[in-house]
């Protein structure tokens, strides 16, 4: 039988024990509430990082820095339990260079790794003494990159390409633990590994114009096959059980590798979009994503993964951003959803990930009569699950705060 802990303040994601964990959400709050459709998306003010060729759209200097927090619960036939959970999202510092030429320098989470869970099962010693054990497994940590991003414009055509370092630390580990009165010893069996490696995703846009104000827009962005560094400490140990704080301490290390050097396989990734865009008005896109995490490797061992997608919709509406009256009427209402196969499989169960979001951009009124200042709050509801009742049903609500403030820097004084 497999249980999840309750944890009513800290996060418990059983799916995060495969593969690389949970991979984090790299889409803005606008993306967000979208539905993530990103690929074909350019704004001035706006700095998209799934694709870099967006870049060379900036016309303003844009601080943008984002924050989720929500609610995940499992559901099982024999398992329920609520967690939440709160993170940065993403913190970034996009400005033009010159017209066409844009540099964005961001820090953002990559991956998160955050489960406790258990399985019971009855074993059998000496051919006939059968004795209950319980496997415990926990895990947490998480990876996190650094990026210098740039893209350069031709015309409507764009590209660029994001460079990135990957650093962070996933500790997981394995208890076998027996009844306090069981001759049979407990044990523990942990591992560490620590990432350090650099990274890239390149991306290209190309605008096509349909009707006055209106475009049609292409985007697609990716990498290849990449190897990930990183060092491994593993550690094996027997364990007894303190009644005094009702916990399992260590009792002899029986194993212990300080370090070993090795390679993460991480997987070729592509994503393509299409988006049609009225200036100041609306934009209506999809994007499709596809990743061969079927070829992804841990220190030479596969895990259970498998290639996965994602198909996104969703779009803005912006009822009149040239209104001088009526605040209502400049903000963007968004709306968007997604579904597919995520890369985790267990067993012969495929992951099927499904969800839908709702969004707004607020603009922030200005207090004093710079014209150059624009300050816009991005907000983000999404409700999405994966897995199924069978095994572990994961649902999740989200709610994501972006806030852009853009200035024009740089600017030349002039004088009569």
């Amino acid at each position: 039988m497999l249980s999840a802990k309750n944890a009513a303040a800290q996060d418990n994601s059983p799916y995060s024990r495969f593969g690389l964990g949970e991979l984090s959400r790299s889409e803005n709050a606008v993306a967000l509430g979208m539905g993530g459709v990103a690929q074909a998306y350019a704004d001035a003010q706006s700095i998209n990082f799934l694709n870099p060729a967006s870049y060379s759209n900036l016309a303003l200097t844009t601080f943008d820095v984002g924050l989720n927090g929500g609610v995940r619960r499992l559901s099982g036939r024999d398992v329920s339990s609520r967690a939440g959970f709160g993170t940065l999202s993403y913190l970034q510092l996009g400005m033009p260079l010159s017209k066409k030429w844009g540099l964005n320098i961001g820090l953002r989470p990559m991956t998160r790794v955050a489960y406790n869970i258990a399985e019971t099962e009855e074993k059998t010693f000496f051919d006939t003494l059968k004795v209950p054990v319980v496997h415990q497994y926990e895990g947490s940590g998480g990876t996190y990159q650094g990026y210098v991003g740039t893209a350069v414009g031709f015309g409507r055509f764009s590209v660029g390409v994001n460079l990135g370092y990957i650093f962070g630390n996933v500790s997981n580990s394995t208890k076998e633990l027996y009844a306090a009165s069981s001759t049979i010893l407990p044990s523990r069996h942990s591992r560490r590994i620590n990432y350090n490696s650099f990274y890239y995703t390149v991306g290209l846009q190309q605008g096509i114009p349909l009707a006055k104000d209106l475009e049609l827009r292409l985007g697609l962005s990716g990498s290849l096959e990449q190897k990930l560094k990183a060092r491994r400490e593993t550690m094996r140990e027997t364990l007894y059980y303190d009644p005094s704080s009702d916990e399992y301490d260590t009792q002899d290390t029986v194993f212990f590798e300080k370090g070993s050097n090795g390679d993460i396989i991480y997987p070729q990734n592509i994503s393509g979009g299409i988006m049609i865009t009225k200036a100041d008005k609306f934009s209506f896109g999809v994007d499709f994503n596809t990743a061969k995490f079927s070829n992804f490797r841990a220190f030479d061992q596969p895990d259970s993964t498998q290639n996965s997608w994602r198909l996104s919709f969703g779009g803005q509406f912006v009822p009149n951003a040239q209104s001088f009256s009526g605040y209502w009427n400049k903000v963007a209402y968004r709306l968007g959803g997604f579904f597919g196969k995520d890369y985790i499989k267990v067993g012969d169960n495929d992951m099927n990930v499904m969800g839908f979001s709702v969004g707004a951009g607020l603009p922030v009124r200005r207090i004093m009569p710079a014209m150059n200042q624009f300050t816009m709050v991005n907000l983000a509801f999404e409700v999405g699950s994966r897995g199924d009742i069978d095994l572990i049903k994961e649902t999740y609500y989200r709610l994501t705060l972006g806030l852009t403030l853009s200035d024009r820097w740089f600017i030349k004084s002039k004088y009569d």
